[in-house]
């Protein structure tokens, strides 16, 4: 007597099945190396994070909505129970000297539009800065909080293609941002 298709199908599926999970299992150990942060991870994060004093967390908040504000910042989003500020900016980012020299590229390869050269349309436009600032009151002590800054930069040519994705790690752009963070922490205290 013959047995059905799916009768013989069902148990051989199975068993493939059941090896490919098995062998699945038997994946080699991930390298230590792949758990440990880089040795630059606690030197950025040091850069990007100062301890402030205020009054209360609605007070560092919205001295932090000032900085950015006055910083020419758009406030994208607020997650005020997270202590989460995130803005953004669009800002020129157009380079004179390699704008003229793609210009001269173009002008070698032959000038015209239909000529097939259009290297100039490579050049950087316009930049994309995200900024997230994170308030987060300190577990060793009363009004004080730690402020965690992160600045990332997309820059785009004039095809609006991405030319240029990177984490800003300058320390002075971050010591500005905590400095203007200072002075408008001292006058929302002051104003209160």
């Amino acid at each position: 007597m013959r047995r059905p298709c799916t009768q013989v199908l069902f148990p051989v599926a199975g068993a493939i099945l059941g090896i490919c999970l098995l062998s699945a299992c038997a994946v080699d150990e991930v390298p230590k190396s792949a758990l440990r942060l880089e040795e630059s991870t606690l030197e950025v994060r040091t850069v990007q994070t100062r301890k402030f004093e205020a009054p209360s967390e609605t007070a560092i908040l919205t001295a932090t909505i000032a900085v950015l504000q006055d910083m020419e910042f758009n406030i994208d989003r607020i997650e005020r129970p997270l202590g989460v500020v995130s803005a953004s900016k669009v800002s020129d980012a157009d380079d004179s000297g390699e704008k003229f020299g793609l210009f001269l590229l173009d002008l070698l390869c032959g000038g015209s539009q239909g000529s097939g050269c259009d290297n100039l349309s490579t050049a950087k436009d316009e930049q994309h800065i995200l900024l997230t600032m994170v308030v987060l009151p300190s577990l060793e002590r009363s009004k004080e909080y730690s402020v965690r800054v992160t600045i990332q930069r997309v820059i785009y040519d004039q095809k609006e293609r991405v030319k240029i994705l990177e984490r800003i790690t300058t320390p002075e752009t971050y010591q500005e941002v905590f400095d203007n963070l200072r002075r408008a922490l001292a006058i929302e205290v002051n104003a209160t």
